[in-house]
């Protein structure tokens, strides 16, 4: 242990938070050169540092304990070209003296393309890699994969690879996972239905692969991590959500079946049949690059129903205490985990048998389509760090490695350990144990385990949860009723739709919806006659749309409406204008004395920065003759949306990076804003892109101007890797007034 606090002595961590740690009951931890700060009564430690991983991304555990990790090889090259050399590595990681602390290592797997989640389920290791989710399996028990297939295939893959992530597994047995970043996929569903489309999605499919369908659908670029409740909500962190305000950016969506969210992008969307608006964002979190989400099912540190989220920009773990709203839920956050320096970028947290939470920091490789440093490329690795109550003991047996897995019983169900109760789940889902599931007295796994089990016996076991459980139990059974598309159930169903309970009326929509039976088409246009809020509005008009019946609603009807203009578009030709992709520059290696030049020069004017003064930063920003910042920037409700938000810039660039920035700017160019050169039949054209519209490629050239660029006349588009910002101001202003900017830009959090 000694040695790995040595090696983490030289491991750093990112930028600030604007949601802060509450002043009191607050503890610093103290791994140099970091200081983490949690809330009071919990413990910090590192279980894994090198050489035992490297850059850890995303984590996983096996029935056994043993924990797998995709590490990354610091390969931060586009993603086609890792597709084509693959150089990350799938590790297996073991606690052998039961002490919490990581100390064997080994490689599961080799030459992996950049991974974007990791599942271990019955005994295999699946992987999402765009465009793939391989599989990979250890056919002779050595622990080093023998077999690697494609379990999926979403034939894209873009440059900042977006387009895959997961799987994850949800208490309903499927796998699920995220499709982002407008590359066009044709897949053939589960129901033999073509789906085409560029947009972002939540799919899902059984673990055999069969049954694949969409769940939600997005304008953003870049959907990331899922959590699950117990009942079986579905809640998704990611990146570009919202950009309607300054400020806002990425967030927690809590994803319905059938919902479109944000943020509004009208190419990938227009094809696609909505409810109408965009279903509203849980959590706003600004540029905080959400990623691995969890919700855990211990309550060892008290956030059990909570979400945590590893928010990659903002060196923190952020905590979101969900309440109920309406159908949906409404959410307060907080930061429960946060680090003091500028390199710690933590991608997941995950959950252990004991209830103890793991942090992976996968160091500050990245640089994949993300504005941090170019020229210094630090080489600073992760760790995976561990989360506890100060008080904890060690549990015996955390695992159930004890029981008679042999012979399950129906109080395995009951167990008080979570990883136990989901075990049985899985080894309970025989029908010859329905009988024994519909009176077990854990009512909540049992559906679940009742859910998996295929025939007549299960379904009546679900339908009668459906009228006499509690309302998670109804829940848990509605959700696994829709799954099955169970017509028996359509009575009850309809009769839910009046509940007093507006969650459990929201899933029995979905649920009618899916079975398209069309006796529930007068129940659903009465329920949808009265004042909704938005995510009850959209199951019951989803709903009716999903049956298909809808000449029988009135034409004045609240709901009509929207339902004729989804009919519409159902029909209409999807893709009426195309246009080649936008190609992404090629890589420039600097010239090795001109970067040593600029570096030279950084490091010269990085002696200024501690005396930096914000107050006459703040004159100089506003200041359009010295330093022409609001021209071209905006910041909270002042400036022009040209440039990069600026709103919460120091939140997520050190000092360093803003130098470097204001310095070079073509070092690190912000996503969205890179250059466009278009080239159309009648000549070239350039400018930032600042619409993406069904009809038209809108650019600006420069503040207030639009020029449309039809797409049937695009030949030829493709980014510049020179940033739109001048590269003057190190000569325009004095290295100290560079200083002073700097540090008022910091403050902006």
């Amino acid at each position: 242990m000694k040695s790995y606090r040595i090696i983490l002595s030289a491991i750093g961590i990112l930028c600030a938070s604007w949601w802060s740690l509450p002043a009191a009951g607050i503890d610093k931890i103290s791994f140099p050169p970091h200081t983490f700060s949690l809330p009071e009564g919990y413990a910090l430690k590192p279980v894994a540092a090198p050489p035992l991983v490297q850059r850890p991304i995303h984590m996983y555990f096996d029935e056994g304990g043993a924990l797998y990790v995709t590490d990354s090889s610091g390969n931060s090259q586009k993603a086609p070209v890792q597709l084509k050399t693959p150089s990350h590595r799938i590790l297996r990681l073991v606690d052998r003296d039961g002490d919490g602390v990581f100390d064997h290592s080994t490689v599961f797997a080799e030459n992996v393309p950049f991974p974007e989640g990791i599942l271990v389920y019955e005994g295999a290791v699946y992987v999402g890699a765009p465009p793939h989710i391989w599989k990979f399996t250890d056919k002779d028990g050595d622990h080093v994969a023998d077999e690697r297939v494609s379990w999926f295939n979403g034939g894209s893959i873009g440059g900042c690879g977006n387009d895959m992530h997961g799987p994850y597994l949800a208490p309903d047995g499927y796998f699920y996972w995220c499709k982002g970043g407008f590359q066009e996929q044709s897949l053939r569903l589960g129901n033999g239905q073509r789906h085409m489309g560029r947009a972002a999605h939540i799919f899902r499919a059984k673990p055999d692969g069969s049954g694949l369908e969409v769940v939600i659908t997005g304008g953003m670029n870049n959907p990331v991590g899922l959590a699950f409740s117990e009942t079986g909500e579905r809640f998704l962190s990611g990146t570009f959500f919202d950009l309607s305000r300054p400020g806002r950016r990425d967030g927690i969506l809590h994803a319905v079946y059938g919902g479109m969210y944000g943020r509004k992008n009208d190419r990938v969307l227009a094809q696609h049949p909505h409810t109408g608006d965009l279903l509203p964002i849980l959590a706003q979190t600004g540029p905080s690059a959400p990623s691995g989400i969890l919700m855990p099912r211990s309550d060892a540190l008290g956030v059990k129903g909570d979400l945590l989220c590893a928010d990659f920009n903002l060196r923190r773990i952020s905590r979101h205490k969900l309440s109920r709203s309406g159908s949906s839920y409404a959410v307060e956050t907080d930061t429960f985990l946060e680090s003091d320096q500028t390199d710690f970028h933590p991608t997941d947290v995950i959950e252990d048998a004991d209830g103890s939470l793991l942090v992976a920091d996968t160091g500050s490789w990245y640089h994949i389509c993300c504005p941090t440093s170019k020229l210094s490329k630090p080489r600073i690795l992760g760790a995976i760090y561990r989360i506890q109550k100060t008080d904890a003991t060690a549990p015996v047996d955390p695992r159930g490695h004890k029981l008679d897995w042999d012979k399950p019983s129906i109080r395995y169900l009951s167990d008080k350990r979570p990883i136990v109760v989901r075990r049985a789940i899985e080894a309970l889902a025989k029908e010859e144990n329905v009988d024994a599931l519909r009176t077990a007295k854990a009512s909540l796994p049992a559906t679940w385990a009742l859910h998996r089990i295929p025939g007549t016996a299960a379904r009546k076991a679900i339908r009668e949860r459906l009228i006499a459980g509690t309302s998670d139990v109804r829940a848990a059974a509605i959700h696994s009723i829709g799954l099955w598309r169970d017509a028996r159930a359509v009575a009850e169903l309809i009769d839910t739709l009046t509940a007093d309970d507006a969650k459990l009326r929201r899933l029995a929509a979905m649920a009618l919806g899916r079975i398209g039976d069309k006796r529930a088409v007068r129940a659903l246009a009465k329920a949808g006659a009265k004042e909704l809020d938005p995510f009850l509005k959209h199951a019951i008009t989803y709903a009716l749309f999903e049956i298909g019946d809808n000449g029988s609603i009135p034409e004045g009807h609240p709901l009509g409406k929207q339902l004729r203009r989804m009919e519409e578009l159902a029909q209409r030709d999807p893709a009426p204008h195309s246009r080649p992709e936008i190609q992404w520059p090629e890589v420039a290696n600097p010239d090795p004395k001109t970067l040593a030049s600029q570096q030279a020069r950084l490091k010269e004017l990085s002696k200024y920065l501690p005396k930096g003064n914000p107050k006459r930063g703040k004159e100089l920003y506003n200041n359009v003759a010295k330093s022409m910042c609001i021209l071209c920037h905006q910041k909270g409700e002042l400036g022009a949306h040209f440039g990069p938000d600026l709103t919460k810039i120091g939140a997520i660039r050190s000092k360093r990076d803003l130098l470097e920035a204001i310095v070079y700017p073509s070092a690190s160019i912000a996503r969205y804003y890179e250059w466009v050169k278009v080239r159309t039949k009648e000549g070239e054209t350039s400018g930032l892109l600042l619409k993406d519209g069904v009809d038209n490629l809108i650019l600006t050239p420069g503040p207030g101007v639009e020029q449309p660029v039809p797409l049937e006349e695009i030949k030829e588009a493709k980014y510049s890797n020179i940033s739109l910002m001048p590269q003057v101001f190190d000569g325009l202003l004095k290295p100290e007034e560079i200083a002073d900017l700097i540090a008022y830009l910091s403050q902006a959090k």
